[in-house]
């Protein structure tokens, strides 16, 4: 008869998929704070904990974890057999790829958050910029800050805050970014990035802005402004930033209040209806980036 000890090293860990609504539970003791599961986000999931002293079943996960903490604790972690004590701050970053056995253990209460890549991801932008074949993430304890990583996590957590979902082509640079740093920074083999400093083409950017003036009022997304004109998505970020100043999500944000701007000196329909007609996903969306570009609201824009 096994004991209590031989019984726990037989059991087989937990499959955690995060496509599956509520997979953290078989995890965490409580439910997540902030979660992106209705937010129509593609290829990433995130969510934002705060979570009492507890000590997670041994599981293994089918998406790459990020997680950074939001308090200075102390935590005992296991990756793939291997355990650490970690003295964790503000900001420190973990790194769980997808199926590595993986266990953690605090005694306190703990407030975190961390975003789960799809390892296709990795695969697909890592092609754009000829990085090897073999794409290997390597796990990393939380014991190291990444200002990097923590600032496009808090921008996740911002934007499902704002309870806005047509933000797709700001997540999607947010994403791209982050998983090109992965693999910059945290894997076996990293890619040899060419640098351009030329920005776009004059024929290539020119198709640009022509094809986001006639989308304004869509979701415009930013496999769609790439493939326009034959470009990776890194790249096409990179250039167009280069070219322009601001990245395409800012450019075509200001397009936006300019055309409501015309619409709202018009008088003509409501500013729920301009909000809209510019690719808004509501007027508080709208109401948001117009006051943060003009510095008024529209209702007192219109009245100027």
């Amino acid at each position: 008869m096994l004991n209590y000890c031989e019984e726990l090293t037989q059991q087989k860990p937990l499959i955690v998929d995060f496509q599956q609504e509520g997979a953290s539970r078989q995890v965490f003791s409580d439910p997540p704070l902030l979660t992106s599961y209705n937010s129509g986000w593609s290829n990433i999931y995130f969510e934002y904990h705060y979570q009492p002293s507890y000590d997670t079943p041994e599981h293994r996960l089918t998406m790459h974890a990020i997680s950074t903490t939001l308090c200075s604790t102390s935590s005992e972690r296991w990756l793939d057999g291997y355990r650490q004590t970690e003295y964790q701050t503000v900001g420190t970053i973990a790194i769980i790829p997808a199926g590595t056995l993986h266990r953690c253990l605090w005694e306190e209460n703990v407030q975190f958050m961390f975003v789960a890549i799809e390892p296709t991801l990795l695969f697909s932008l890592g092609a754009e910029v000829d990085a090897p074949e073999d794409i290997e993430l390597i796990p990393q304890f939380a014991t190291k800050r990444d200002p990097l990583i923590q600032g496009i996590l808090l921008s996740f957590q911002e934007e499902l805050h704002s309870n806005i979902q047509a933000n797709n082509l700001y997540v999607e640079q947010l994403t791209t970014t982050l998983v090109i740093h992965l693999l910059k920074k945290y894997c076996v083999r990293q890619p040899v990035i060419i640098a351009n400093g030329d920005g776009l083409s004059k024929h290539k950017l020119r198709k640009t802005l022509e094809y986001i003036h006639a989308h304004l009022n869509q979701d415009i997304k930013l496999a769609d402004l790439a493939g326009s004109v034959g470009m990776s998505q890194y790249y096409f970020v990179r250039l167009f930033k280069q070219s322009m100043g601001i990245t395409p999500y800012q450019y075509v944000i200001q397009q936006r209040v300019e055309k409501s701007k015309q619409l709202l000196k018009q008088g003509r329909v409501t500013i729920t209806d301009i909000a809209l007609q510019c690719g808004f996903a509501n007027q508080s969306h709208f109401t948001k980036h117009f006051r943060q570009i003009t510095g008024v609201t529209p209702k007192a824009y219109q009245q100027l």
